[in-house]
């Protein structure tokens, strides 16, 4: 018989956390570990398991069924309970006069106290300062421990329980004891449980280093959302709107088995279920609900006998319409997870604070908008925004990418298709139909940064200027940081004639910080009056742990020993045979993605790779480069690889000037032929670069423009953007 991880897998059912497994367990083989997200899940120890399958007889969420008795639609009534007890309650007192009930009748009482590391546990006591603890909401993660077996040693000895408890729980609870008269259960009507690593992260955030003594998530006289800590030293931090309450609430960081709840909907698990009468204020005009109201839902007989418990100590009891409590109460089984519920594990994995990162995700923010040529249908272009992407990840920022606008506004465009290391869906923009839709995106963002690759080219868009305009940041509000890293004018010289290019031109002006990927380009940018930047394309400024990722998705096979030929541009200028000759090597020969191998007509076979990760393997692999791209160079470089870089019929106002630049910044000039008989007469491939002395010279670049990109971003010292700090611009 298959153990209860197995169990859950097979079915596809999620765990709730009940640790019941862990009790019945006769071996002590099944252990109830916390998960990488804050969860609380079961480990079997194989050596130990005997399968006898008990812990799956046992397991609520295998095993949901409804308790025979209990009412498919409850009767419903709404509770305030006498000053004297309303006062220390967060809600209407049910259960400070349940509980006093119970100790009253020699009885004990099971429910949740924080431990002093602030875990949620289930204690069962007959101890008054113990129940103390129990009272006031509690939005987390609640261990079950070994609390059953408390429970059954209590109720074997013929004294009552009173359990209160999530309705998963008591289930989990009535499994394990079985029928017993003296078990009285109390289930909440709940929302579902947060992360239990989420909630300790906020709390060392919301310390700052003090001693916590206590947590409310409820307290008379505020309003609801609202927390307090109280620390050891007596003073107290009162948050508002506060951010762990608001994910909560928008199922940021629910449980994955709370989306879909077996124990929700009627009939309910336990003798009475309780929660808040939110909205009551609607039904009884006539009486002052500010104080807090409760609903009692009762399931069956011994339900009605709790009831009447409560009314012995009611201020005001009156039964309501069953529709009434669930318009406002979550008894229905589904609640989808939120959907940037993958992004706050994602910025919470990459450092941000749980107050960023749930404000990011409920209100769609980000640190940084990309745009430029993201999606262009080549494998460097492709490639250098992957590498701005995570740069600005590993900066401690938020990046969004940012597309065009276009007359398909408002669909998501998707990752390049060749990128199998694709953005997440959370972080990539719609679609702007217009200028005036694109300016949306200012609320949203605190840095508009236009990347690298030929962005400010205007023969690249002679159909469609308003690529060009939105490239040149034209959508950009006058109180946003603005960015340009990289980026490319295409040529060495720019004479703006069209109205297109005038207006290129006035846009980027209006960027705050400029920077271009050619020396050319500083020329370009000076001669109307904008102060540039020469600096590293992304691509080589990315950390090499970025690339070892793309290495470990490639699919391709290469040889052991191998040249690789990489070809933009079919033509005579590449003649990797003769190269391979000269050094005895066997070259791959790999085609850009803009050849058609159908047509195309070399002396020498051609490959298509398909994805960038196939193409940055082929690099990092090869022992020789010859190559006519300047990604392929540049990558080169980065790899430490021997190349030989060829322009054939480029220009200076089609190509060549973006190698010149390039190469020019390691002294490499002497690695660039107008063809591969060049190179070879030249005797190129018998001329070893000093890499010792180039990867030294990259350093130095990488330090001035990680520099230079970290003030143009504003980061201060805690890594995060001058204007999220104040937030002083319209947001």
């Amino acid at each position: 018989m298959a153990n209860i991880v197995d169990a859950l897998t097979d079915s596809e059912k999620k765990c709730v956390g009940c640790s019941s497994c862990m009790n019945t367990c006769p071996k002590n083989a099944i252990s109830i570990v916390t998960n990488e997200r804050g969860f609380l899940r079961p480990s079997v120890d194989p050596t130990l398991c005997i399968d006898c399958g008990k812990c799956v007889k046992g397991c609520p969420a295998l095993n949901s069924e409804s308790p025979k008795g209990n009412m498919k639609q409850p009767r419903s009534y709404a509770f305030v309970a006498e000053d004297r007890i309303l006062s220390r309650s967060s809600s209407g007192g049910v259960f400070y006069v349940l509980a006093d009930w119970a100790l009253r009748n020699n009885g004990c009482v099971c429910g949740t106290v924080y431990d002093d590391d602030f875990n949620v546990v289930y204690k069962l006591t007959d101890d008054r300062k113990v129940i103390s603890r129990m009272h006031g909401s509690k939005y987390v993660v609640s261990d079950m421990g070994t609390v059953y077996k408390d429970i059954k040693e209590c109720l074997d000895s013929g004294r009552m329980v009173l359990f209160f408890g999530l309705p998963c729980h008591v289930s989990a609870l009535k499994m394990f004891i079985g029928e017993n008269e003296n078990l009285y259960t109390i289930d909440l009507i709940c929302s579902g449980l947060p992360s239990k690593t989420v909630f300790q992260q906020y709390l060392r955030e919301q310390s700052e280093g003090k001693k916590i003594k206590d947590v409310l998530f409820r307290r008379k006289g505020l309003p609801y959302g609202t927390m307090v800590i109280r620390f050891d030293d007596g003073t107290s931090k009162v948050n508002y709107n506060d951010a762990f309450i608001a994910g909560f609430n928008r199922s940021l960081y629910k449980n994955e088995c709370c989306t879909k709840c077996d124990f929700a909907a009627p009939p309910r698990q336990a003798d009475l279920t309780i929660g808040d009468l939110w909205e009551s204020e609607k039904m009884f005009h006539d009486f002052d609900s500010s104080k807090g109201v409760s609903c009692a839902l009762v399931n069956n007989a011994s339900g009605r006998k709790l009831l009447s418990v409560l009314s012995k100590h009611a201020a005001f009891l009156k039964e309501v319409p069953y529709d009434f409590v669930k318009r406002f109460n979550r008894l229905n089984p589904t609640r989808e997870a939120h959907l940037a519920q993958p992004r706050l594990y994602h910025m919470l994995e990459n450092g941000h604070s749980v107050e960023k990162s749930v404000k990011y995700c409920l209100k769609w923010k980000f640190d940084v908008g990309i745009t430029g040529l993201w999606r262009a249908p080549n494998y460097g272009g492709n490639l250098t925004y992957y590498a701005l992407f995570h740069i600005i990840e590993d900066l401690g920022l938020e990046p969004a990418m940012i597309e065009a606008r276009s007359k398909d506004g408002g669909r998501v465009p998707m990752s390049p298709k060749r990128l199998m290391n694709r953005y997440p869906m959370y972080c990539i923009v719609p679609w702007a139909h217009d200028k005036d839709h694109q300016m949306e995106i200012n609320h949203r963002v605190y840095t508009l940064l236009v990347g690298s690759d030929q962005v400010w080219n205007a023969d690249l868009f002679p159909n469609n200027p308003e690529i060009l305009l939105s490239y040149a940041l034209d959508f950009a509000a006058s109180w946003r940081n603005t960015v340009a890293y990289a980026s490319s004018f295409g040529k060495s010289v720019l004479i703006p004639g069209t109205d297109v290019e005038k207006a290129e031109v006035e846009a980027i002006r209006n960027i705050k910080h400029v920077s271009v990927r050619e020396k050319s380009g500083v020329g370009i940018c000076s001669s109307f009056g904008v102060e540039a930047t020469h600096v590293l394309d992304p691509m080589m400024l990315c950390d090499m742990k970025h690339y070892m990722r793309l290495l470990d998705t490639a699919t391709i096979t290469v040889p052991e020993r191998y040249g690789l030929c990489f070809v933009r541009h079919t033509g005579d200028h590449m003649d990797p045979n003769r190269l391979s000759n000269y050094l005895d090597l066997p070259f791959l020969n790999v085609a850009g993605p803009g050849i058609d191998l159908n047509t195309a007509v070399t002396d020498y076979p051609l490959i298509n790779v398909e994805t960038v990760e196939n193409w940055v393997k082929t690099i990092y692999r090869s022992d020789y480069v010859l190559t006519d791209s300047f990604h392929g160079a540049a990558l080169s470089i980065v790899f430490g690889k021997q190349f030989i870089a060829v322009y054939g019929a480029m220009s200076e106002e089609s190509g060549l000037d973006r190698f010149k630049s390039l190469l020019g910044m390691f002294g490499l000039e002497d690695r660039l032929y107008p063809t591969t008989m060049d190179a070879l007469t030249d005797h190129a491939y018998s001329r070893t670069i000093d890499y010792e002395k180039v990867h030294r010279r990259l350093d130095e670049l990488r330090a001035s423009s990680l520099s230079w990109l970290k003030d143009a971003l504003e980061i201060d010292l805690d890594g995060q953007s001058s204007s999220q700090a104040t937030e002083g611009n319209p947001s």
